[in-house]
């Protein structure tokens, strides 16, 4: 319908309703440009040092992966060289913990569960590589170690002071879900998954770390381009 001086109400609405999106658009870019400065700005909150555990996963398993594709690629070795990157990954991430995020962080029980459980896998690692465990140890030394520090480590945060609002149910439940899954594979890779587990350990490892924490920053991200 044309109506008088050529105006045509319909095109009006649709233009408005144009605007209103790229309106939206605009806030909800600035609102979340807004969101990861701070994350990634000290005094860290706890999603910011999320943040850094979700880059230093990239890292470390991107790495792991690489270097068991190409072994001459490995500095020192393929075995000495994951262990000793993964070691300095777990102490900058304690250190980012322990010196730059809010008190409240700190004080935060499951943060302090987290940090003992790569502490211990750290050390297990280190044990196997300085020779000091038994044989039949040895084989179960280095992955092993991070699949049940991942695997108790998720579930705790899930299930540790239930009714807190900090965690949202769904985010709960995909801690819960992966804690449960991953000690699930590491049972079965003691048996009829060994072969499986052991040839995509890097590529396993990777997603078990990056998708619950990357759901977590995520959900949040997405809540407040929605609010906007």
């Amino acid at each position: 319908m044309i109506s008088v001086a050529g105006y045509h109400p319909d095109g009006a609405v649709m233009s408005g309703e144009v605007g209103g999106v790229v309106d939206r658009s605009r806030r909800s870019v600035v609102a979340l440009s807004r969101y990861f400065r701070r994350l990634l700005s000290p005094p860290l909150p706890g999603d910011g040092l999320l943040l850094f555990g979700f880059l230093e996963g990239v890292l470390g398993w991107g790495l792991s992966w690489l270097f068991s594709q190409n072994p001459g690629l490995s500095p020192i070795g393929l075995i000495p060289s994951i262990v000793i990157m993964w070691i300095f990954l777990t102490g900058g991430i304690i250190f980012v913990g322990v010196t730059y995020t809010a008190p409240t962080v700190r004080r935060n029980r499951v943060w302090l569960v987290w940090g003992g459980l790569n502490l211990g896998a750290t050390a297990i690692n280190v044990a196997a590589l300085a020779g000091i465990l038994t044989p039949g140890l040895l084989a179960y030394a280095y992955w092993h170690p991070w699949l049940a520090a991942m695997g108790i480590g998720y579930l705790v945060t899930g299930l540790y002071n239930w009714k807190s609002p900090q965690i949202r149910r769904q985010e709960r439940l995909v801690y819960i879900a992966t804690g449960v899954g991953t000690l699930g594979m590491l049972a079965a890779s003691l048996g009829p998954l060994t072969g499986f587990v052991t040839v995509n350990i890097f590529v396993l490892g990777g997603v078990i770390q990056l998708v619950p924490i990357g759901h977590d920053v995520l959900a949040d991200a997405v809540l407040i381009a929605r609010k906007q």
